[in-house]
């Protein structure tokens, strides 16, 4: 922390100040003494006073309005990290590099809404995506809010988002070729555990890598999840049959490797071919890709099951709960398997397949009318 004694110039009384910054306020202060080293003991006993004193509202906007976009979110970042998960945090940082670069060294207190409007216009010229931008967008208006400076843009809208959702649903044929596949070589093995959690638990990618084997219970077929991508995801699923056998193979692994204590993950993390199991996997992007393009494509390299050529680790998530929804089960035993879901987001989950579609077509036909064979087809 910088701090700064001084005599103000053209005062008779010749008294010290002081001039430092304490949780990202800055103050200065007259000591009411000429004597030095007295005024250093008094400002010491300040600054002792103030780190304990709830930041002024006021003085924190005025601190975090000198700011620019990028300096201002690592002080943000910097304050609330003991509040936030160090992913969150990354978010943050990643979020904000765009909004960085195109505001530069304008600072907080001189945003308006035609700035963030003119953003939004040079990120769609960009081919940048309205939920990108929003999600940017959002950063800002958590640092605007956390500088008491957000009453400004009472008007502002977000893009609305007129794109489909991007997830998709596989049917059992598709699984079949995708797991056959998966399990083809020994070196997909984590990339094969994990799609299983993923299809047959309804996994999410971080609660995967963040998994021990303290939180695995083989004989009561209970995994713990304490690591999601919100509290509300925090839960204790069943494990099926398919979903048991994978782990345990995972962890026979594990044993041969010294991988296996309660503390290790059960994907650890590898690097230069030497494997850290005090440490989580980072990504299995370059196996899962692999193994996707491998499941596409036949020998002669030509594209039998194009849903698979694309396929997102995230939509056998989407696979999972539309597979519970089409059984009937009740929502709550969904959210309950998966994470909580909000209902809107389980309608964005669940993909209706067409095998159900053709049996719901099937249920609506009636049997009291005939059909009209002799019929025409009128183009």
């Amino acid at each position: 922390m910088r701090y700064h004694l001084y005599r103000r110039p053209n005062k008779k009384t010749g008294a010290f100040w002081m001039d430092l910054r304490v949780n990202d306020c800055r103050y200065r202060e007259p000591l009411g003494t000429t004597d030095r080293s007295e005024a250093h003991e008094l400002m010491l006993k300040r600054i002792d006073h103030l780190k304990t004193k709830a930041p002024d509202p006021a003085k924190r906007g005025k601190s975090y309005g000198s700011m620019n976009v990028e300096t201002g979110t690592k002080a943000y970042v910097q304050q609330r990290r003991a509040q936030v998960s160090p992913r969150m945090c990354a978010y943050w940082n990643d979020q904000s590099k765009p909004l960085a670069k195109h505001f530069g060294d304008l600072k907080l207190k001189n945003l308006t809404l035609e700035h963030i409007n003119d953003y939004h216009s040079a990120r769609l010229d960009q081919g940048k995506a309205p939920k990108t931008i929003n999600g940017e967008v959002s950063v800002l208006r958590q640092l605007l809010k956390h500088a008491k400076l957000w009453y400004r843009f009472e008007d502002y809208k977000s893009i609305r988002n007129t794109k489909p959702p991007v997830g998709r649903a596989l049917t059992a044929e598709e699984q079949q070729r995708l797991f056959e596949v998966a399990q083809s070589r020994e070196t997909w093995l984590y990339a094969y555990t994990a799609a299983v959690l993923g299809a047959f638990c309804g996994m999410r990618g971080c609660e995967i890598k963040k998994l021990k084997w303290k939180d695995v219970d083989f004989a009561a077929r209970v995994l713990d999840i304490r690591h999601s991508k919100t509290p509300a995801g925090w839960r204790a699923p069943t494990l099926n049959t398919v979903c048991k056998e994978a782990l345990a193979a995972l962890k026979a692994k594990a044993v041969l490797i010294h991988a296996a204590s309660p503390e290790h993950f059960c994907f650890p993390s590898q690097l230069k071919g030497k494997i850290d199991a005090t440490r989580p996997i980072t990504s299995w992007r370059t196996a899962w890709r692999s193994l996707r393009t491998k499941a596409a494509r036949n020998d002669e390299g030509e594209i039998i099951y194009p849903a698979l050529e694309g396929l997102r680790f995230h939509d056998l998530r989407h696979t999972a709960v539309t597979v519970m929804a089409e059984a009937g089960l009740p929502d709550a035993t969904i959210m309950a398997q998966v994470g909580h879901i909000s209902p809107q987001m389980l309608k964005t989950y669940s993909h209706v397949r067409r095998l159900a579609l053709n049996a719901a077509a099937a249920a609506l036909e009636p049997t009291y009318i005939k059909p009209q064979i002799h019929a025409e087809l009128v183009n």
